[in-house]
């Protein structure tokens, strides 16, 4: 017997090595987005960087790694109604809520900073200054969290612990200053009685949800530059499908036992059909690239800056040489006090 257990604990300890080179045993494929870990990459790094990617590339072949995590998320999700990961929530009807706010709650503060607010405040009147000098239109938007249009499916539980005053404060702020920032919520609330306009299961709004934004932005816009036109449904073929499981449904690795909504919005017109000449810059997030192609639409150079996943500003810099006739910064509301200082500091 004790044979037995000796030899079944070397095989135990020695067999992932040997799947690791030799795949003995297949698994599903990885919902992981980073880059896949090369041999070549392992000799290249460094000597504490070697290590480094040995572990990370033993643990991403480890025997049915993919398949075994799916099956706990699926065990946890389904039949314990919960969810495995901190930050993302289950909300009612397989709702799913991300919490990535930095203040602490699990990233389920999202509360309004007077700090944070002024020092943004401070950081659009900078740009503003610049444009002015620079005979540059300067518009802004905050667009709201998914948990915010959709509480409703958010558990009692959770919506106990979740502080998200932090939109509805910027916005009431700037109502009572009569700043121009655009904000989007009163439109999403009043189509999502008809339509869904943000996922089920993604991070994002739909592009249904897009092209509300997309619209109202433009409006505002059209008021200072009558030559760009106003976006209007009649003008766009729109389909509507069921889908899988989205980004939030990939991070759990249950995107194929979910299920989502989405809309497609085909152009009746030609791209070369505009009528207009005007060159936009957009300083945005991820919530931008669904409403990029309606901007396509509507002005005949668009050039964006991505202020999350570009630590590095010379690119925007660059952009602002091109002289725009508009510049837009439209952000998440998450994302105030966060990631927006990287741009301010070049204004």
């Amino acid at each position: 017997m004790n044979k037995f257990v000796i030899k079944l604990s070397i095989l135990i300890l020695v067999f992932p090595f040997l799947n690791l080179f030799f795949t003995v045993i297949s698994d599903i494929d990885s919902t992981d987005k980073n880059k896949e870990i090369t041999i070549s990459d392992i000799f290249e790094a460094g000597t504490t960087g070697k290590f480094q990617l040995i572990e990370n590339y033993f643990e991403r072949k480890f025997p049915l790694r993919n398949w075994l995590i799916q099956k706990y998320n699926y065990f946890v999700w389904f039949v314990l109604d919960s969810s495995p990961k901190r930050r993302v929530v289950k909300g009612n009807d397989n709702w799913i809520f991300v919490f990535l706010g930095n203040n602490g709650l699990g990233g389920r503060d999202s509360s309004f900073d007077e700090k944070e607010f002024w020092e943004y405040r401070h950081g659009l009147d900078r740009i503003n200054n610049f444009c002015v000098k620079n005979h540059i239109h300067f518009y802004t938007a905050v667009v709201p969290e998914k948990f915010n249009i959709y509480s409703e499916y958010l558990k009692p539980q959770h919506n106990a612990t979740i502080k998200r005053d932090k939109y509805f404060r910027i916005y009431a702020d700037t109502v009572l200053n009569l700043r121009k920032t655009v904000f989007f919520h009163k439109e999403l609330f009043e189509a999502k009685a008809e339509n869904q306009v943000y996922y089920k299961t993604d991070t994002h709004w739909n592009n249904k949800g897009a092209f509300l934004a997309s619209k109202k932005l433009i409006s505002v816009i059209n008021r200072d530059f009558p030559s760009v036109p106003n976006l209007s449904e009649r003008d766009f073929d729109v389909f509507y499908r069921e889908s899988a499981g989205k980004d939030l449904g990939d991070f759990l690795s249950l995107s194929k036992y979910l299920k989502d909504e989405e809309y497609i919005y085909i152009p009746k017109k030609r791209i070369s059909d505009r009528v207009n000449k005007l060159k936009i810059l957009v300083i945005h997030d991820s919530y931008f690239y669904s409403m990029k192609p309606f901007f396509d639409l509507s002005f005949s150079q668009v050039d964006s800056f991505n202020f999350v996943q570009n630590e590095n500003v010379e690119p925007l810099i660059e952009l602002l040489k091109n002289k725009p006739d508009i510049v837009l910064f439209v952000t998440l509301e998450r994302h105030i006090g966060d990631y927006d200082r990287r741009i301010y500091k070049i204004f």
